[in-house]
Formats: structure tokens, sequence, C-alpha cells
């Protein structure tokens, strides 16, 4: 289950982001963007965590330690890096280590 939350929370975060930068802003978007870098964060270290216990165990048809590779490269690439740093420190894994 907290590996659901996680990616879940993840996936959230990135698509809250993506939408949140998509057009040009009327206003100033660095409180918004903040608090997704800390939901996101928060998702992150959860994963981090069930990372931990067992990164070769099995989740919908891959490792946990794929997912994380994939959750920081994700993040990355939705703009938000902070939060993939927490990810990445937790585990000490890069978007760039092949966990295939």
């Amino acid at each position: 289950m907290k590996l659901s939350v996680a990616t879940g929370g993840i996936s959230t975060a990135c698509g809250l982001a993506y939408q949140l930068t998509a057009f040009p802003a009327d206003g100033d978007r660095k409180s918004d963007l903040a608090t997704l870098e800390a939901t996101a964060s928060a998702s992150a270290a959860k994963l981090a965590s069930v990372y931990r216990r067992n990164p070769a165990w099995i989740y919908q048809g891959d490792t946990v330690g794929e997912i994380v590779v994939d959750g920081i490269g994700m993040l990355h690439d939705c703009g938000l890096p902070r939060a993939a740093g927490v990810l990445s420190a937790a585990t000490s894994r890069r978007a760039a280590d092949t966990a295939r």
C-alpha cells in the first residue's frame, strides 16, 4: 500500500506541475511549485523507505529499483528537481542508473 501511495503521489504532483507550467503565468508560480515540491518530496521519501527494505521487490511488473529510477527521471522531467534529489539521495540512485 505504501508503494501505491508513493507512486500515486509522485504522479499526481508531476501532473499538477505540468499543468501549472503549461501556459504563461499571470502571476508568480513559486509558491505553487514549492507546495508541489513538498508533496512530491514526501512521496519520494515513502518510496525510498520501500526501496531500502528491498529494491528487488516486484510491483506491477517492475522492481522497486526500476520504479525509483523512473520516479527520479519523472520528477526531473516535470520540473520538481528537489523532490528528485530527495529520492536520489535517499536511495543512492540517479536517473541515469539502469536497474533493468
